[in-house]
């Protein structure tokens, strides 16, 4: 094949995928936008009941996570290994300054609730346990305090649920 004819085939070909690009982005540049869910439809969480002996996965409990020791970035390192082990991520902050916690404070509606025991689970040392209302819709808040010891080496992915409870687990957004 003759140098030329090289050229000009490439050229073709080149111009061929030019102006099929320019016709896909002219065309999704003045589409419609699809619609967004009716706010009113739209929640991060839905009511789900685990019956005794059902599984409780990570994947299926939000954490706040909040720093009430001096080290600073402390909560945001903590959630992020949190949700490398699958926990749903929720507010990442710091504690009220009045807040007094030696290593991890767990807060929960029921601390003896299978979400409060999973998250517990993952860090080591001595975990207290405080009933209380997690802000927003997590269903658990983690206080990180002056002596963080860690999360474990070897996450725990699932506890069996020792009661009936009923809790709000997350829900993947549909668009």
């Amino acid at each position: 094949m003759s140098r030329g004819l090289r050229t000009f085939l490439t050229l073709s070909v080149l111009t061929v995928i030019l102006i099929g690009g320019t016709y896909s982005g002219v065309r999704l540049l003045f589409a419609e936008a699809p619609g967004l869910p009716d706010a009113d439809d739209v929640s991060s969480c839905r009511n789900r009941t685990l019956e005794p002996g059902e599984q409780l996965t990570t994947s299926q409990v939000s954490v706040n996570v909040l720093n009430a020791g001096g080290r600073s970035g402390l909560a945001n390192r903590t959630m992020i290994n949190l949700e490398g082990i699958g926990f749903i991520r929720g507010t990442v902050g710091n504690a009220p300054a009045d807040t007094r916690v030696a290593n991890v404070r767990v807060v929960a509606r029921d601390p003896k609730r299978a979400d409060a025991r999973l998250v517990g689970a993952q860090f080591k040392g001595k975990v207290q346990y405080t009933k209380g209302t997690p802000e927003d819709e997590a269903s658990v808040a983690v206080y990180i305090g002056t002596d963080f010891k860690g999360l474990k080496k070897t996450p725990t992915p699932a506890v069996k649920a020792k009661a009936r409870f009923t809790m709000c687990a997350p829900v993947a957004p549909t668009l």
